[in-house]
């Protein structure tokens, strides 16, 4: 009888056993097509009691996996999504940008400005030609306008998928930190885990699309998560991302930081301070969509508001350098850091004129900077208009210089002399001021002031800057108060330069031209300046010491903003100026000829001339014509989305052979499980014939009792 009770065992051992791996054979066959599923594999051992044979048990339902793989397959699917998400933004800014050959394209454009440009030194009065040319000239800087207004928007989309995507890895992060428990009850129970590694494994996998993460397994089953830098996600306790994006976004908007808190895992409220996690996120959608909003599309729109700038300036020089005729009544220029006690620092020599509706001088009067320059601007305004004798009046208010005819049938003109011109940081008295300026824009984008480091700043104890300052790798590195310091702008250059400010990350320098410019440190080479706020005011101005300086990306983004044409220019184009005054007229002499060419020839100049182009994003310090940085410009787009998609490409191959195999070990064979299918089946049916025989055997032996 204990011999069969012991064959009794046995078969039923074999019955569960083969039912069990039956089981999950048929779930393997089930999840053939399940992405991610590692198929299961049952663990048996012999049954032995007291040295003999006693059937046979599961001990365990297991995944079958490399863990190498599954850790490359990770890494390999972090770098694709990073380079697809780029890849898109990049194809929507193409669409943008359109095709570089088409009649429609940026370059065509500006083409297109010189061509009628052209035809107008033929026919200089004709005010079709004028009316045409402004029109070309406003049409490719309202291109210039819509690519940055287009390149905001882009960035702001990114900033609403980057708090799209934290909110997908918080999710990610919370079902892995659910499942923790559960894998250290069933490794302690000895109960199966492959269920709940299958959970997991997809968890991670999905994660993994959105950062680059590190896994580790613990003696209790458990699983710590972290980035691939090492800063923890899951371990013992639960970590959430966090991210407020700004509803409304443009060159001046300062994004905040992704920042990382441990959390009540119940309530989800912070048990810790939030810590700055984004140089800690290397690949990954998430890093991709940080990368094009901090980086890439800043890059962008600085090369285009470098290229706005100097558009602007150029044609400004031309207007500012010639008259209209007639000459208008007034001249009003742009806002400047300009004080009347400052010192005017021009040299050469500038005449202001005031003609009357026949053209004819009505009064004129020269100002020679180099052999009797006046101490300031106030002493200038004095004697200007002490020249004119009443028939035209100079005046600077908050740092706005004006001219106006006494007569509103007369016309005031600036001139400066042909051989020795007026020059303040390389730009004469009217370009300087903007008294005549032909294009308008939300910045000038150029920050060449003239100033001196020994002037008098005009600012009050008190205000001041912030700055949030940033690595290389987005992660911030604090925000830095600057205070208004002394009473010269040197003063404010030694301020910055402070090392427990400022100093600590770059170095501040004032040249020649007045140009305010700073680099990283050798220690911070990649570091990053965003203007968080600025108090600052310039005497009676109103610009503050950033803005008047270009300090942050804001101000020279901005050159692209709203670039058009002058209102009233395009409302009569006979305002464009074409016409020199001649100097050597006297009063009664017509010294404005209408017709004249000079103008038109200037205009046309500029496409041939060569520009100094400073630094901007990803095109470096040159000297080139615009229709060459037009070029450069769109090549280097363009570049950059090959880049993007060559990148894509590569992973997406490396993620293809990986995750082949990742499949060749753990993915599901129908021949191999159908085989075993089969042999389990057999092994069952054995065991029950066994059962059976068994039973037999019983019913035998009790009939014959």
């Amino acid at each position: 009888m204990s011999s069969l009770n012991n064959i009794i065992s046995t078969s039923l051992s074999g019955l569960f056993a083969n039912q069990s791996a039956m089981r999950v054979t048929s779930n393997n066959i089930a999840n053939v097509n399940t992405e991610n599923y590692a198929r299961q594999r049952v663990q048996m051992q012999s049954n032995v009691l007291q040295g003999e044979s006693m059937g046979v048990s599961v001990t365990d339902v297991q995944r079958v996996v490399d863990s190498f793989l599954e850790t490359a397959l990770r890494t390999a699917s972090s770098n694709t999504e990073e380079y697809s998400i780029q890849r898109e933004f990049h194809d929507r800014l193409q669409g943008i940008l359109g095709d570089p050959s088409s009649k429609s394209s940026l370059s065509s454009r500006l083409d297109s400005v010189f061509q009628t440009v052209g035809q107008m030194t033929t026919s200089p009065a004709d005010v079709l030609l004028r009316q045409q040319t402004l029109s070309d000239l406003n049409s490719f800087m309202g291109q210039m306008d819509q690519f940055q207004t287009s390149i905001q928007s882009l960035r702001g989309d990114a900033s609403q998928q980057v708090s799209e995507t934290v909110k997908q890895v918080n999710k990610d992060l919370q079902r892995i930190y659910e499942l923790n428990p559960l894998l250290i009850k069933q490794h302690v129970t000895g109960g199966e885990t492959g269920g709940l590694e299958g959970q997991l494994a997809e968890t991670l996998a999905d994660l993994s699309k959105y950062m680059d993460i590190k896994v580790k397994r613990g003696d209790d089953g458990s699983v710590a998560v972290s980035t691939g830098s090492g800063l923890p996600l899951v371990d013992t306790q639960l970590s959430q991302l966090s991210y407020d994006a700004p509803g409304v976004v443009d060159s001046s908007t300062v994004f905040p930081l992704v920042e990382v808190s441990r959390v009540d895992p119940t309530t989800l409220a912070p048990t810790s301070s939030p810590k700055d996690a984004s140089s800690y996120i290397q690949s990954g959608k998430l890093a991709g969509l940080i990368d094009m909003r901090d980086n890439q599309l800043t890059n962008l729109a600085l090369s285009l508001g470098e290229l706005a700038a100097n558009v602007a300036d150029q044609f400004n020089e031309v207007q500012n350098k010639f008259s209209s005729v007639p000459a208008p009544s007034s001249l009003t220029g742009k806002t400047t850091l300009v004080n009347g006690a400052d010192p005017t620092n021009f040299t050469g020599k500038v005449t202001f004129a005031v003609t009357d509706s026949s053209n004819k001088l009505v009064a004129s009067t020269t100002v020679d900077f180099d052999t009797a320059p006046p101490a300031n601007f106030n002493a200038l305004i004095a004697q200007v208009n002490a020249g004119l004798g009443g028939a035209g009046t100079l005046s600077l208010t908050n740092g706005v210089m004006s001219l106006k005819a006494a007569s509103a049938s007369n016309g005031v003109v600036i001139a400066d002399d042909p051989t020795a011109p007026s020059q303040r940081a390389g730009r004469g008295f009217s370009h300087f001021f903007g008294m005549n300026d032909l294009v308008t824009a939300d910045a000038t984008g150029i920050y060449e002031t003239g100033i001196s480091g020994t002037e008098a700043h005009n600012m009050t104890a008190g205000q001041s800057m912030a700055f949030r300052v940033t690595d290389g790798s987005g992660r911030s590195l604090g925000t830095v108060t600057v205070p208004v310091t002394g009473t010269t702008y040197n003063d404010m250059v030694t301020e910055l330069n402070s090392v427990t400010g400022l100093g600590a990350y770059f170095n501040f320098s004032l040249d020649a031209k007045g140009k305010l410019t700073y680099t990283p440190n050798s220690s911070h080479d990649g570091a990053k300046l965003e203007l968080v706020s600025d108090t600052t005011k310039i005497g009676s101005t109103n610009l503050s010491f950033s803005h008047a300086f270009g300090l942050g990306d804001a101000y020279h983004v901005k050159a692209a903003s709203k670039m058009a044409v002058r209102a009233d220019i395009v409302e009569n184009p006979n305002l464009m100026s074409s016409a020199s005054l001649n100097l050597t007229g006297v009063v009664g002499d017509v010294v404005l000829t209408d017709g004249e060419q000079g103008g038109a020839l200037a205009f046309q100049e500029i496409q041939n001339k060569l520009v100094n182009f400073s630094s901007a994003g990803d095109l470096k310090l040159a000297k080139l014509t615009l229709p060459q940085y037009v070029a450069r410009f769109l090549g280097n787009a363009g570049q950059q989305a090959k880049r993007a998609q060559n990148l894509e490409d590569d992973n997406k191959a490396l993620q293809t052979e990986i995750a082949q195999r990742n499949s060749d070990v753990s993915g599901v064979n129908m021949d191999e499980e159908l085989a075993n299918l089969v042999v389990y089946q057999n092994a069952y049916g054995a065991a029950a014939r066994v059962l059976s025989t068994v039973q037999q055997l019983y019913d035998t032996l009790l009939r014959a009792v």
